[in-house]
């Protein structure tokens, strides 16, 4: 199967200073594929230069087989969406509003027809009943659930996750975590950096550790979880 995403020897520095290293892999249409690794080793990183929040200093992202420089920046974000752990929206706007703005700024999509893509996407997201309500009234489940639903608005064909649920109470990240699972089970292209080991597990098709800016480690969530012998893996994950 042809890639979705191919990345190859992605490098990102700061101040002459290297946080992504000689990065490589590949995504397929509707794969989940989850990220990991101690808090500072680059994940978030290498989000951003996929969808060209930031720019890479060394390697190339492929998007459909084509550099993702070719196109537009608004084009690539609007195929490539991202959902922040700060849920970034707009508290000038209802809910709807939120998830409209999209399609009618960067789709030009009319008021009926987004307003109707938005309000299928809010039922996904168990959250039709709060379309008019204002965004600071929600809570942080019900925000990222939002965002989600604002992604989704947009028809993109892969969403990055940067860690989704790190701002939430413990109570709430279980709703959040449940609209992602149905999204992979559905075969939503999906690049999530976490720190839920049990979605990981769980909801992706592929893991990715990260340590120091490199992948140390990747494969399938049973391998990785319960088959590597990777020292560094396995003191991340608490492993002896």
């Amino acid at each position: 199967m042809a890639s979705l995403l191919s990345l190859s020897h992605i490098g990102k520095a700061f101040d002459g200073v290297p946080v992504v290293k000689d990065v490589s892999f590949e995504v397929s249409k509707g794969e989940c594929v989850a990220i990991i690794g101690s808090s500072g080793s680059g994940k978030s990183t290498l989000l951003r230069c996929i969808n060209r929040l930031e720019e890479p200093t060394a390697g190339t992202v492929l998007f459909k087989g084509k550099s993702i420089l070719s196109y537009r920046e608004k084009d690539v974000r609007s195929r490539i969406a991202m959902v922040f752990q700060s849920f970034n929206l707009f508290n000038n706007y209802d809910v709807l509003g939120n998830c409209m703005l999209g399609q009618l700024k960067v789709l030009r999509r009319g008021r009926k027809e987004a307003e109707e893509v938005a309000m299928r996407h809010l039922k996904e997201v168990g959250l039709e009943g709060k379309a008019h309500a204002k965004v600071q009234v929600l809570s942080g489940g019900q925000k990222q659930r939002v965002a989600i639903a604002r992604c989704l608005s947009m028809d993109p064909e892969v969403i990055l996750f940067d860690e989704p649920t790190s701002a939430l109470d413990p109570e709430m990240v279980g709703e959040v975590l449940s609209v992602m699972k149905d999204l992979a089970h559905r075969g939503m292209t999906m690049i999530v950096v976490t720190h839920e080991m049990s979605f990981a597990e769980g909801a992706a098709d592929k893991v990715l550790f990260f340590d120091e800016g490199y992948i140390k480690d990747e494969g399938t969530p049973h391998y990785l979880f319960h088959l590597s012998s990777n020292p560094r893996l396995k003191a991340f994950l608490g492993k002896s």
